[in-house]
């Protein structure tokens, strides 16, 4: 935010209680440019300005009391983002209030003294609830293109994550909590998926950079995103809103509300309905509702409520609901022409598991999709082509109960108590309309209560300071779901067993045919995680003003955390391949093994088809397993016993057997993982006012993320914590007599045990794979881990210049050199899949999602015009420098340096009882993207304009 400057005034015009009061001075203002059409400065006399003050004074005096009976509510006493005025307007300045200008300071809620932005001696950046609304920032997407150095890491609902200082990205595991914190209405978010939903009725946003958790909430090793609903009133109030544009968008938004009981009890209810059809189509789907990608279908709803019984006691109740509503983010993917060959000359595919062998099979032929239309479907004609899409569906809700207590005139005792639940399911698609996923996808049921004392204490002027306790528990299940269709055989095969039951078959064709749909068809597999986690802390956090000029932060957080993971993985329906199933499988890492009722036979094997052994009896069979094996004799060859099989058609079955055992893989029984820690945080800042535009400060932050358990191939597994010194030096500025605010910062951070998504080897998939003559045989799973060493350095910038009459620009800018120190054991990605070592060593490399350069640069021009209109103008241009999608830092992943632009313009009233707006987001069309090696994700937010509508009721 902004500061807006010192001028000099006539204060006769003005009570000198008046003075005294900022806060009364801007409602001053506000009412006195609400009483009367806008005109230039100069056009209303003295007189009649001063006639205008005295007939707002009355209104001015009754909320004063509101404010007085608010006391101790922060909403109430200096909303985040609201400007402080420092001495009363003159009669031209009421009347140019219309006007962007720059604010002499700005309170954060983050830092929950409602310091002075200008005074915290951290790097903070601040976004009011009136700059997203212009230009309808509404979601993580818009919000992180308006603030400095965090990032959107998008992905489907559940997956998406935030990132500070290209810190944090994370993928799909509900056992790590975010690096990047985030709070709502100061109830802290234990998942980031908890946010991806709309944001409306905003108060302001703040990012606070490093390491925290000295001041409330759960701590957060990257930093942290605070989020501020506007909180009930007991001034009467009624927005609507209400949004037409591209692609059939209808976005109805509306807040309301006011005292319930006169200086006793106000509410404010809020909601948003949000309907649009997305840019990209899905080619199979004929359900009108789920036919476009990245669609909205959403419906959220708030009620709060504000108890005012005391001058000392008050109490906040927000109620707030998402109900379950379907959306396609899942499978927006564009398929390009893989390389046939790798760097060093050998084939990419030589075993026949990649999509151009898949879909070049005489299985696919003739059925009006052929790898020409598989690849390039977006670029080619905006659509994906999919016939199980059945979107994703997500909920949320919770509640919030907030008391604060004035327990003296030096101290507030505050409690924050909070629930929230979250859903998510999801059916996804292999990208093709063939019948070969069936129910695919996976479901959370996730909830959360926490609990926290605050202790806000003023003892004396050499100190200030607070502390607190923290409470969080968390549960979670987790759900993951494959199933598969009558293609799916046919798909799953190598080259070989392709060729043994259909390419080569001959006159066992037909057999073939029915061995390779049964194989998998029908098969459904199914598992579940239970995730526990029980969060305890203690902090505190003083600031010791050694001098008017020096004073010294310094805070401690002290907590434990107590999780667990318990995962279950079984076949809930065995198809129409039952008598295919392997003899047992593994089911935990101790080597245990559960009975699925096979016959035993010699396995699939480049050997065992070649010396015709394969698919023969082992001798080890119990009277029903010869049974199952002669039924299958019956059932594809129609002969009475197994023994009367050909060597070819013995092959044949074991193809088959071969391709259920593969996706069957391994299965897991109630294995549990644990993890119990104490974690840390910490922070000394020394800041120094040099005078009263120039403070200056140094920062060292310390913060540990709790590590986590998880289970990895059946073996309990856990992470290790990651721990963050965070090094800071910074200046924050009023300059050109207060129009330019300037705050820069140069950082180092070293992060030990960094937690991001790993590769682990899969033995059991590597064996699978050698067993079946698999070039390349080594397989991974991705997984939870850690990276020993990376660092992070840069310099940020936050800049805003109000010099220019009717107009304000602001600029967020940032550099950032994020790598791996030490990452000897990084996996490879699909380029490098040669090479024999199974790991690579990445240190020295950039992070993936961590560019360079970023900019975020926004201007509004706002003049009166037409007597008591308004005409408005603004801008939001995001900048993103060259960067890399993929975690294992793929040569084909770098999207190239590229700029979103949002633009609105606008005419309205000037007491806001009606305007009319134009928007236009990414108006330039920017979509750049990856080259990616067999896929790639377009960017999902196209140019969309549209026409809004808005007032008072």
């Amino acid at each position: 935010m902004t500061d807006r400057s010192h001028r000099t005034h006539d204060s006769s015009l003005f009570p000198s209680a008046f003075r005294r009061k900022p806060i009364a001075a801007l409602l001053i203002a506000g009412l006195a440019i609400s009483s009367a059409p806008v005109h230039a400065a100069g056009e209303k006399t003295a007189t009649e300005l001063q006639g205008e003050l005295n007939r707002a004074n009355a209104e001015i005096q009754q909320l004063k009391r509101e404010l007085e009976k608010s006391r101790g509510t922060p909403a109430a006493v200096a909303p985040a983002a609201a400007p402080v005025v420092a001495s009363p307007p003159t009669p031209e300045e009421a009347v140019a209030a219309v006007k962007p200008q720059s604010l002499d300071s700005v309170v954060i809620r983050s830092r929950r003294q409602l310091e002075k932005l200008h005074d915290v001696p951290v790097s903070v950046s601040v976004v009011s609830g009136g700059e997203l609304a212009r230009e309808q920032a509404s979601d993580f997407e818009a919000i992180t293109k308006r603030l400095g150095n965090i990032t959107f890491n998008q992905n489907n609902t559940r997956g998406s994550s935030l990132s500070i200082r290209g810190l944090g990205r994370r993928g799909f595991t509900e056992t790590q909590d975010p690096s990047v914190g985030i709070i709502v209405d100061g109830v802290p978010y234990g998942l980031s998926q908890l946010g991806n939903f709309d944001f409306y009725d905003i108060q302001s946003v703040e990012v606070a950079r490093g390491p925290q958790g000295t001041l409330q909430g759960k701590g957060a090793s990257a930093g942290a995103l605070t989020i501020t609903s506007k909180a009930p009133s007991f001034t009467p109030s009624s927005d609507l809103e209400i949004t037409y544009g591209q692609r059939e968008t209808v976005l109805l938004k509306g807040a309301l509300g006011g005292p319930i009981v006169d200086d006793l009890l106000a509410w404010r209810g809020s909601f948003v309905v949000d309907n649009q059809r997305g840019y990209y189509t899905v080619a199979e789907d004929s359900n009108k509702q789920l036919d476009t990608m990245y669609n909205r279908n959403r419906v959220s709803a708030r009620t709060q409520f504000l108890l005012t019984p005391s001058a000392d006691f008050n109490a906040k109740l927000s109620l707030d609901i998402q109900p379950r509503a379907p959306q396609l983010q899942n499978g927006l993917t564009n398929f390009v022409d893989t390389p046939l060959n790798y760097a060093n000359g050998t084939l990419v595919d030589p075993s026949g598991t990649g999509n151009r062998t898949r879909l070049n099979r005489s299985w696919f032929a003739g059925r009006s999709f052929d790898y020409n239309t598989f690849i390039n479907s977006i670029t080619r004609e905006g659509k994906v082509y999919q016939n199980e899409t059945q979107g994703q569906t997500a909920s949320s809700s919770g509640a919030v109960a907030e008391l604060n207590y004035n327990l003296n005139d030096t101290h507030t005792l505050t409690s924050i108590t909070g629930y929230r639940q979250y859903t998510f399911q999801a059916r996804n698609d292999e990208g093709t309309p063939f019948d070969i996923s069936k129910l695919g996808g996976g479901s959370v049921f996730y909830n959360q209560a926490s609990q926290e004392f605050r202790l806000t204490g003023k003892p004396n002027k050499l100190i200030d300071y607070q502390t607190g306790i923290f409470l969080l528990r968390t549960e979670d299940e987790v759900e993951s779901r494959s199933g598969y269709g009558a293609d799916a055989g046919a798909w799953f095969a190598n080259n070989a067993q392709y060729g043994t039951l259909i390419t080569n078959a001959g006159t066992n064709v037909g057999a073939g045919r029915s061995l390779a749909t049964d194989s998998l068809s029908g098969l459904y597999k199914w598992g579940e995680q239970y995730i526990k986690t029980f969060s305890k802390a203690i902090y505190g956090q003083a600031n010791i003003h050694l001098t008017d000029q020096l004073t010294v932060t310094a805070g401690l957080r002290i907590g434990t955390e107590a999780r667990s993971t318990t995962q279950f993985n079984a076949l809930n329906n065995f198809g129409y391949g039952t008598a295919l199933n392997p003899v047992s499988v593994r089911i935990d890492g101790a080597g245990n093994t559960q009975s699925l009722g096979g016959f035993s036979s010699v396995a699939y094997t480049t050997a065992s088809v070649a010396n015709g052994t394969a698919g023969n009896l082992t001798g080890t069979n119990s009277a029903a397993q010869l049974a199952q094996a002669n039924a299958v004799a019956q059932k594809y060859f129609g002969v009475a016993s197994y023994a009367e099989l050909s060597v070819a058609q013995k092959a044949q079955v074991a193809a088959a057997k071969a391709i259920r055992a593969s996706q069957i893989a391994t299965l897991v029984n109630n294995v549990r993982s644990d993890y119990k820690d104490q974690i840390h945080s910490a922070v000394l800042s020394p800041k120094y006012k040099i005078n009263d535009d120039i403070t200056a400060y140094a920062s060292w932050q310390y913060g540990e993320k709790s590590g986590s358990a998880l289970v990895v191939n059946g073996i309990p597994t856990t992470v290790k914590p990651e721990k963050t010194n965070a090094y800071e030096l910074g200046v924050k500025s009023f300059l050109l007599n207060k129009t330019l605010t300037l705050n820069a910062d140069v950082f180092l951070m070293d992060i030990k045990d960094y937690q991001q998504t790993v590769v682990a080897v899969d033995d059991f998939a590597t064996q699978d794979n050698i067993k079946n003559g698999i070039a390349n045989p080594t397989a991974y799973a991705s997984v939870q881990g850690n990276v020993n060493k990376v660092q992070v350095s840069g310099v940020e910038v936050d800049a805003t210049y109000n010099g220019i009459p009717f107009t304000s620009f602001r600029l967020a800018a940032s550099y950032n050199d994020a790598r791996y120190k030490d990452f000897k054991n990084a996996g490879k990605p699909s380029e490098l899949a040669y090479l024999s070592n199974p790991f690579i060593d990445r240190s020295g490399s950039r992070l993936g999602e961590a560019p360079f350069w970023q900019a975020n640069l926004s201007g509004e021009y706002r003049r009166p015009v037409l007597g008591d209109k308004v005409f408005h103008a603004s801008f939001t241009t995001a900048y993103t420098g060259k960067a890399n999608t993929d975690e294992l830092i793929s040569n084909y992943a770098w999207v190239p340096d590229h700029a979103t632009t949002d633009l609105a313009i606008g005419l309205g009233h000037v007491r806001g009882n009606y305007d009319v707006t134009f928007i236009a987001k990414n108006a330039f069309n920017d979509t750049a993207h990856e080259q990616g090696w067999a896929s790639y994700t377009p960017y999902p937010y196209p140019r969309w304009y549209g026409i809004v509508f808005s007032g008072k009721l």
